[in-house]
């Protein structure tokens, strides 16, 4: 998917831009396929693997030898809409904006749209730092795909944030940007994320829900005037901590129904059931009794109207 990713950063209706492309000792054919794109704002680097609890090396090597003032993220899975650079890079007219951002298209394997996520950005227009500050203390809604960041800013504090056992970089980052300055966000598909069976099925989707404690230490760092002013409390992130571990943990049952495995999508679902609110208690519940009927839950999924998993494998 590298070819499709360059491809969509050079068709770009603005065209001053460089791509610094780390290759993490990947056994595929992605240096071949970068060498056949012989633009110099192309800049290739391969290192010897070091793997997801490492990634925010790489992108911390690629920001130090960057040289615009802004940085765009897209992994090498993704790709971009033609008029992405040009409408973002007008939002930090302001010194105020740190980080600009919109919605993503999700994608299949093969590229087909599924869902955009966020459906609706207008409750992010015309909101103040403290209003974004405790709505991402309680769920990521930034698609990294879509974000685009102030240079300085991300310097300021350090660079792209990775703590120990969190296996990805953009929410920790963000959630240290709020301290910085402003987010931007633009109503339009500003990205695009392509998903993957094993990306739904990997036990990673538990490791993720897990990391969410980093918003707990964010908040537990805040000046405490900040942090009474957000009116939550740490017991308010643990309950949507909670809610998200069971929610992971729902999820991985569910692929099991549909990949078949009956007996090890049960294991699943009653640790959602122990870690659940109601809504998802009921599911998981709906969930076991599909698993010894040997029968999947995408026909609930049709019937709320919701993306079906079945999409992405």
């Amino acid at each position: 998917f590298i070819g499709q990713c360059i491809e969509s950063v050079l068709a770009q209706t603005y065209q001053n831009w460089e791509q610094i492309i780390i290759d993490d000792g990947s056994t595929d054919r992605t240096g071949e396929i970068v060498a056949r794109y012989e633009d110099e704002r192309i800049k290739y680097i391969r290192q010897d693997n070091i793997g997801i609890w490492r990634l925010g090396e790489s992108y911390n090597e690629a920001l130090q030898i960057s040289r615009g003032e802004l940085i765009a993220v897209l992994e090498g899975d993704d790709f971009w809409p033609p008029d992405k650079l040009e409408k973002q890079i007008s939002a930090f007219d302001r010194e105020e904006v740190v980080l600009s951002w919109g919605k993503a298209a999700i994608t299949n394997s093969d590229g087909k749209i599924i869902y955009i996520s966020p459906n609706n950005l207008k409750w992010f227009r015309n909101r103040g730092r403290e209003e974004v500050l405790r709505k991402l203390l309680l769920q990521n809604f930034i698609p990294a795909c879509t974000a685009m960041c102030r240079k300085d800013a991300l310097l300021s504090m350090g660079g792209f944030r990775q703590p120990d056992g969190v296996p990805y970089v953009d929410y920790p980052t963000w959630l240290e940007l709020t301290l910085v300055g402003e987010f931007y966000a633009i109503d339009n598909v500003m990205g695009y994320w392509r998903r993957h069976k094993e990306q739904s099925s990997s036990v990673r989707i538990k490791q993720m829900a897990e990391g969410t404690r980093c918003s707990i230490d964010l908040f537990e760092r805040l000046p405490k005037e900040l942090r009474d002013s957000l009116d939550i409390s740490v017991n308010h992130l643990l309950a949507k901590h909670k809610y998200n571990v069971a929610s992971a943990y729902f999820a991985l049952g569910r692929v099991a129904l549909l990949e078949g495995k009956w007996k090890e999508a049960r294991p699943n679902f009653k640790r959602a059931i122990e870690k659940g609110n109601f809504p998802t208690r009921t599911k998981a519940l709906l969930g076991i009794v599909c698993s010894y009927v040997k029968i999947n839950l995408e026909w609930a999924a049709l019937l709320m109207r919701r993306p079906r998993l079945s999409k992405f494998l």
